[in-house]
């Protein structure tokens, strides 16, 4: 019994030893599988694509690299790669490459898939190269592994919100002291707030180049270790701080890049020191104070930007000093835009002489070739001495007020391809004697100034221009017929230029980017147009509309005599989308109904059929204008083929109507156009009651911040955009200038609208302009009208409201009874300020209503206010245009420049 309790002991033992071993063994198993050769291990599609760029990028004397061949898909089974079983990941390259140093990957496309870990195992790198090469994710921290590394650039081709290569935490960098060479650019360091004193760790260091990495601020550098820096640059940034004490002890830096941050406060003196620097550019800041002289003082400049882009940006004050005379070194300067003032001194010629290059006892270096002073206050004459800047290819001096005849010597530098003179007050000629020898000329600008082109109209030039733009000189009064040689022509402006007549059939055959023949006296019909923007408005042209090609984007034909119908030009079917975003057509003589072909006009964003013939109803197929608004929130979604990127139009956002013959009611189906900032169907014989429906418009509901407007109706040309809108409101204008975003208006008045207003309009708390004058409204004002605080102007005229006038404030700190009363006369049973009439406790009407179709007097008021309006109205006038030219020096330039101009003019039709 005991002998076979022991042998059952025994078997029992032995099982579960074997159970144990077995066990052992299979963990063993899996553990040695996870990592090495596996015919299971599955290679990941973007390692495997990465190994064999890798493969690529590299030399492999020894061949050990052949089983890395596209035909092979299993990368885990090439020699020298180790993969994880479970995930297919590459951990580590073991290829026995003891003396690799150099690796470059760069112009690759790895669609944004994360840099490789295995690279950290790279132990021997000295050059590592993976700019461009498309990816993104996090920046894996082992590449603070390679200890040796020299050369480290990681710049991304372009920035990529949805996936951009980034950085936590540039701790690692720190292990790499011997790095020389660092460019990040387009790398997001947002959240990497140590970045400097980590930078300050590498001694060694003497390119460092972190452009758009989105730093915010730098924390204080007690002592600067890096002292061999050579090249610094931290531009289009955040970055905020003006102390830069650290600066200092940069004495070694020769380029300085700081353009575009927001950098406030004088700029940073520790540039004084900087006594080798070649290369500065601190534009697009917020710098202010004293001009900084003392930058004239580092005579081994070679290129000095300072330029501002904006109204807020590097604000200077002071002269151009005469110290700019020591830049003998210079090749590029830019002082645009900065506020600058006084004359121009005369040592800038010094800039023009030749020196021998500082690199070569024998090599003469090129001297002064962009030159931009355009955009401040600058005054004096053309400086002769510029004709000697032999090598000058840009030349701004646009937006002054330069004045005097055009040198002649200017015509000496052939080298010049961009000239720039327009908004002065230069006088007298330009001649062939000017552009005889520019035969390098690209782009020639001298609008608005008090010029004559004098040129002869056989005459053969010796350039061949792509921008062209003589605005407010006298070119005519025949068209320039020489513009026929200009094969590459595809910018011209020539409005305000006194021609006169036909222009010749061979212009309307040619496709042009953008044309600006306006406010001139040309005749003739136009056939087609092929251009992408094209203003012809303020012409005597006559005949049909011409047809246009998908592709135009804005169009002016206001204020000529085109007659007939719209439809030939906007039903007129093609196989392309029409791209057409601002049609103008008012002032014209068209006639008959508004075409149903809006369904090909989809890019719309402002439409202009005012001060025209047409009748009939509008039709509700308008509403097709901004399509699929509901489905994408108001907004247009364009998708360009070959791109991951799209672009937003925002739908109709101007509709001008007024001045025609339309009837009937309006359409409730104008309820969708959810975008609609500016509405205006005055001066019609509309009907019916307003849209319950108006308070739908949602840009109208909330006040905008945004300058945005899809249009620009000041002509792209030249160095500033001027969007300008005038609304008119009771004979009131209201013009905003450079932000069209911010004005919202609605104007029904001179129609014969009835019924009450309705409560909804005042849901539009955006609204600034609102007239409803001269109609057959009838009831009470809305109380909630005074809630509308961004309301400006309000007109309520001449209709048949009654009771009195609401509390409230409009805008916000102005009373409601502020506005003038002339927005509330001729309602008779309406009662209140801003009216002479106070609402007693029993409202009795003093007049009976009368009749609004009638011409004659509409009571009293309206003359007791009228008397009145007259003397105050002298005064306010008077001094409005006299206190601005008495006060304040440019305007009394302005004007008498603009009397110069008109005389001009009248001179040019004259002749």
């Amino acid at each position: 019994m005991c002998a076979l309790k022991s042998t059952s002991l025994m078997e029992l033992a032995m099982r579960c030893l074997v159970s144990l071993l077995f066990f052992l063994f299979i963990i063993a198993t899996k553990f040695d599988c996870c990592i090495g050769h596996s015919p299971k291990a599955l290679c990941r599609e973007e390692e495997r694509e990465a190994l064999l760029s890798f493969k690529k990028g590299v030399d492999d004397p020894s061949n050990r690299l052949s089983s890395w061949v596209s035909d092979h898909e299993e990368c885990c089974n090439w020699e020298g790669v180790l993969c994880h079983n479970t995930t297919g990941h590459v951990l580590k390259l073991n290829l026995r490459w003891k003396h690799r140093q150099y690796l470059d990957l760069s112009c690759n496309d790895f669609r944004r898939i994360n840099i490789p870990k295995f690279f950290g195992s790279l132990s021997n790198l000295r050059y590592l190269n993976l700019s461009n090469a498309g990816f993104g994710g996090v920046i894996p921290h082992q590449l603070g592994n390679l200890s040796k590394l020299h050369y480290l650039d990681i710049r991304d081709s372009h920035y990529d919100y949805r996936n951009s290569l980034n950085v936590e935490d540039v701790e690692w960098i720190s292990g790499l002291p011997f790095l020389e060479y660092l460019d990040m650019t387009n790398v997001n360091l947002n959240k990497a707030s140590n970045w400097l004193h980590v930078m300050n760790k590498l001694h060694s260091l003497s390119v460092l180049l972190f452009s758009s990495c989105e730093l915010l601020a730098i924390d204080p550098l007690p002592h600067v270790n890096f002292s061999s820096l050579i090249t610094l640059d931290l531009s289009y940034n955040d970055l905020i701080t003006s102390s830069f004490d650290w600066f200092v002890d940069l004495i070694s830096l020769t380029t300085l890049n700081l353009a575009s941050n927001e950098i406030h406060g004088e700029v940073p003196s520790g540039v004084r020191n900087m006594t080798s620097l070649r290369f500065l550019d601190l534009s697009d800041n917020n710098f202010v104070g004293s001009f900084p002289d003392w930058l004239f003082h580092i005579t081994t400049l070679e290129h000095l930007d300072l330029r501002s882009h904006g109204f807020e940006s590097n604000m200077f004050e002071g002269k151009l000093p005469h110290d700019i005379g020591n830049l003998t070194s210079i090749t590029y300067l830019d002082l645009s835009f900065i506020s600058l003032e006084g004359e121009v001194p005369r040592s800038l010629g010094n800039l023009c002489s030749f020196q021998l290059s500082n690199f070569s006892c024998y090599r003469p270096r090129k001297s002064l070739q962009f030159l931009s002073l355009g955009g401040n206050q600058l005054s004096g004459s053309f400086l002769n001495t510029l004709g000697e800047c032999k090598s000058l290819e840009y030349l701004n001096l646009g937006m002054n007020r330069l004045s005097g005849p055009i040198p002649i010597s200017l015509g000496g530098i052939s080298s010049l391809r961009y000239v720039n003179i327009r908004e002065n007050l230069f006088k007298g000629s330009l001649s062939t004697k000017h552009l005889a020898n520019l035969t390098s000329l690209k782009s020639l600008d001298a609008s608005s100034n008090l010029l004559t082109v004098q040129v002869s109209s056989n005459w053969t030039t010796p350039f061949q221009l792509t921008h062209l733009y003589l605005g407010s000189c006298l070119v005519g009064p025949a068209f320039p017929t020489w513009l026929q040689t200009q094969k590459n022509l595809q910018f011209l402006n020539m409005s305000y230029a006194g021609i006169i007549g036909v222009i010749p059939a061979w212009f309307w055959t040619r496709s042009y980017d953008e044309v600006d023949l306006s406010h001139n006296q040309i005749t003739g019909s136009i056939p087609s147009l092929h251009s992408s923007y094209m203003y012809l408005g303020s012409n005597n042209f006559t005949g049909p509309l011409p047809q246009i090609s998908s592709d135009m984007e804005e169009l002016d034909l206001s204020n000529n005599m085109f007659y007939g119908s719209l439809s030939p030009m906007l039903c007129r079917r093609t196989k392309e989308e029409n791209f057409m975003g601002d049609l103008d057509v008012s002032g014209n003589l068209l006639s008959g109904e508004l075409p149903n072909c809006w369904m090909y006009w989809r890019e719309l964003a402002m439409l202009n059929l005012g001060n025209n013939n047409l009748t009939g109803e509008i039709p509700i197929s308008m509403r097709s204008i901004p399509a699929w608004m509901g489905k994408f929130n108001g907004k247009f979604i364009r998708f360009f083929p070959g791109s991951d990127e799209t672009t937003h139009t925002p739908g109709l956002m101007v509709l001008l109507l007024h001045s025609n013959k339309f009837n009937g009611s309006i359409p409730l189906e104008l309820c969708h156009l959810h975008s609609l900032q500016i509405l205006d169907l005055r001066n019609n014989n509309l009907s019916g009651t307003i849209p319950r429906c108006f308070g739908n418009f949602s840009s109208m509901i909330k006040p905008s911040n945004s300058t945005f407007f899809p249009f620009n109706n000041g002509r792209n040309f030249g160095f500033q955009t001027k969007d300008t809108a005038t609304a008119v409101m009771k004979g009131l204008g209201y013009e905003y200038e450079n932000n069209l975003g911010l004005l919202t208006g609605i104007d029904l008045s001179s129609n014969k609208l009835s019924g009450g207003i309705p409560e909804e309009l005042t849901s539009l708390h955006g609204l600034r302009l609102l007239n409803l004058s001269h109609n057959h409204l009838q009831g009470k004002i809305p109380v909630k009208i005074g809630a509308m605080t961004s309301l400006e102007s309000l007109d309520l005229s001449t209709n048949r409201l009654s009771g009195f006038i609401p509390q409230g404030k409009i805008p916000s700190g102005t009373q409601l009874q502020g506005f003038s009363p002339f927005g509330f006369i001729g309602n008779p049973e309406l009662c209140g300020a801003p009216l002479t009439d106070d609402c007693g406790e029993e409202y009795k009407p003093k007049t009976p209503i009368p009749d609004n179709d009638d011409t004659e007097d509409n009571g009293w008021i309206d003359i007791k206010w009228f008397s009145l309006g007259i003397p105050w109205g002298f005064v306010v006038g008077f001094w409005a245009i006299m206190a601005p030219l008495a006060l304040k020096e440019a305007r009394r330039h302005a004007y008498f420049r603009c009397l110069e101009e008109m005389k001009y003019k009248i001179l040019g039709w004259c002749l």
